[in-house]
């Protein structure tokens, strides 16, 4: 098993995450309850969340990893079920932390697997979907000027499939703005966000007023918006602008709970939104100010943003925050870039 694998050099976080009595109840009140698990990344857990009603389903399914699936049984039988009582499993984006176990409990349980209509592809070949991505990304580092064995790295980084996941089928697809019933109990909105993924849903319970979030608003951080090639998905599902206009779309929601992906459940999600876009401009105007002194690639931005040692050992995340930075101030005609020497540059 590779390090990232290794338990005994990685301390177990989830138990920290657990909801304490406060959120449970605010959240016993909905019929929800929500289990932290374990991934083997630098973020907090991920969140499964539990809907208790007639046809008893998950909101994600977090990742086969470590003792994921045992904490996920002794949660369902805290409410005295088990995993064959489940009935459904939506799933809020295509990133492994998030539907990993699916597979596994969708066998167990037949439940049936729920994905919005235009990201079934990506969660039944994401395993395809990410050799042949990586292919792109590579080539674009290439051009960036990134050296070779900068590359070689990121070229024999594994994409951990068989180890944090197995195959699935989805079984039935939303269409977002429907009306959709959860559990036999509430009234469910889907919503667009994209941003951090370009397929990134929410579920709006709005008799409630609680969204279940993914990852499209966290309460201390601000979701990474993922890198993807230009293809992969259409252009108005991509980039920080596209991001931040999903914030403003939730910012006018009448919320009074979110459950994220990732953390825990958080009230006053206005200021939070307004926060996070607080931070994209801050950052916006970082990199704006990195190309005062003339034309970079956007490798150099993110060395000179996160310096040389993160931006190696991180190079998917970092080069994802500089690009999609330097293509919205493209988009804001703050900026140029040049086809042929790869760099950007200031305009006026």
């Amino acid at each position: 098993m590779r390090e990232i694998f290794d338990l005994t050099k990685k301390r177990l976080r989830a138990a920290y995450y657990e909801p304490d009595e406060k959120e449970r109840d605010i959240l016993r009140g909905y019929g929800l309850v929500r289990v932290p698990l374990e991934i083997p990344f630098r973020v907090s857990p991920v969140n499964v969340v539990l809907a208790l009603g007639e046809r008893p389903t998950l909101i994600d399914a977090g990742i086969r990893y470590a003792n994921n699936m045992e904490r996920l049984e002794q949660a369902l039988e805290l409410v005295g079920l088990k995993v064959e009582d489940l009935q459904e499993i939506w799933l809020t984006h295509p990133h492994l932390d998030h539907f990993g176990l699916a597979g596994e409990i969708v066998k167990r349980s037949g439940a049936t697997l729920v994905t919005w209509e235009h990201s079934t592809t990506r969660f039944e070949s994401y395993r395809e979907l990410w050799d042949k991505e990586q292919i792109s990304f590579l080539e674009m580092l290439s051009l960036s000027g990134v050296k070779e064995e900068i590359r070689n790295k990121v070229r024999n980084t594994p994409n951990f499939f068989d180890e944090m996941a197995s195959h699935v089928n989805v079984t039935r697809t939303f269409a977002v703005g429907e009306s959709m019933e959860l559990a036999g109990r509430h009234q469910v909105t889907p919503l667009h966000v994209p941003g951090h993924s370009p397929w990134c849903t929410a579920f709006w319970m709005q008799d409630a007023g609680v969204l279940l979030g993914g990852d499209v608003l966290l309460e201390r951080i601000t979701s990474n918006p993922i890198l993807y090639p230009p293809d992969a998905a259409p252009a108005q599902w991509q980039g920080l602008d596209v991001y931040d206009a999903s914030l403003s779309r939730l910012h006018a929601l009448p919320c009074q709970h979110v459950v994220p992906g990732h953390g825990f459940t958080f009230g006053a999600h206005q200021d939070v939104i307004e926060r996070a876009q607080k931070h994209l401009a801050e950052r916006q105007e970082r990199v704006f100010q990195i190309l005062d002194d003339g034309p970079k690639t956007a490798y150099e931005v993110a060395c000179a943003l996160f310096g040389e040692s993160v931006a190696h050992n991180a190079m998917f995340l970092v080069m994802g925050e500089a690009v999609r930075h330097l293509d919205w101030l493209v988009a804001k005609q703050l900026a140029r870039f040049d086809i042929y020497t790869r760099q950007y540059q200031q305009i006026g």
